[in-house]
């Protein structure tokens, strides 16, 4: 169990506890269920981070610099394929080239909005969390973020016929791996929220859900990119939810 979520904390972060770690496509599948704990892990160094930086600088500062922190642990990887989801899935071309697009590594006008949006929107719900809500959207976005990828993979199919990188997660990923993220993603939001933390990771899955008949309809699947924007947005719905229902 620990090997598969070190292959998961090694695959989705900058960091590197054994550099000499074997990984079989079974590997990288069995981790596919230990995706939020890694996001447990981002998300308690965010909230160090956060109440470090709180002692010196304004909410909008300790915003920026979270994103920045943030970024930088995952060494850009769902940045990367938001942007290349973006370019395309608005090129409204056919289904081939679509893929070929989202497999160029030039970003187009589509893939600079979508950064440009999201993380606007990142900025501005990271610098308004404030008292009980700022420790447990931090610690719990992330978690949110990887659950939504986790049900992405194991309910869809991987849209390249050549293959890829993503291939293993998507296309061998299945019930087990399903349940245990689920378990850790649904316990995780229930012991630091109550229902209300239950409900956001609800909602998660019924967008993940949703999203997995979009990637389907629109690009035959879903691709590593696809993945990687799952985590972006799913992310920015969480803590749209928890600052929504937290001001309520």
């Amino acid at each position: 169990m620990f090997r598969h979520f070190l292959i998961a904390l090694q695959f989705l972060t900058i960091v590197r506890l054994r550099n000499d770690l074997e990984e079989t496509e079974a590997d990288l599948a069995a981790s596919v269920g230990y995706y939020p704990l890694v996001g447990l892990v981002l998300g308690l160094v965010l909230t160090g981070i956060f109440f470090l930086l709180s002692l010196f600088f304004p909410p909008p500062v300790v915003g920026l610099l979270l994103l920045a922190a943030q970024a930088v642990l995952t060494g850009g990887l769902h940045l990367d394929g938001l942007a290349d989801t973006a370019d395309g899935l608005f090129s409204h071309r056919r289904l081939t080239r679509k893929l070929a697009i989202m497999k160029d590594s030039a970003v187009g006008v589509f893939g600079v909005l979508a950064l440009f949006f999201v993380l606007a929107l990142k900025l501005f719900l990271l610098s308004n969390l404030n008292g009980p809500a700022a420790w447990t959207g931090l610690i719990l976005f992330p978690v949110w973020g990887r659950w939504a990828v986790s049900l992405t993979a194991c309910l869809s199919e991987y849209a390249r016929a050549e293959g890829g990188l993503g291939r293993p997660f998507i296309d061998l990923a299945g019930p087990k791996e399903l349940y245990l993220a689920g378990g850790a993603a649904m316990g995780l939001s229930l012991l630091l929220l109550g229902l209300a933390g239950l409900i956001v990771a609800l909602v998660i899955a019924l967008a993940a859900g949703l999203g997995v008949l979009l990637w389907r309809k629109q690009l035959g699947g879903v691709t590593g990119d696809v993945l990687g924007a799952t985590v972006e947005l799913s992310e920015v719905l969480g803590l749209l939810l928890w600052t929504g229902w937290h001001g309520f």
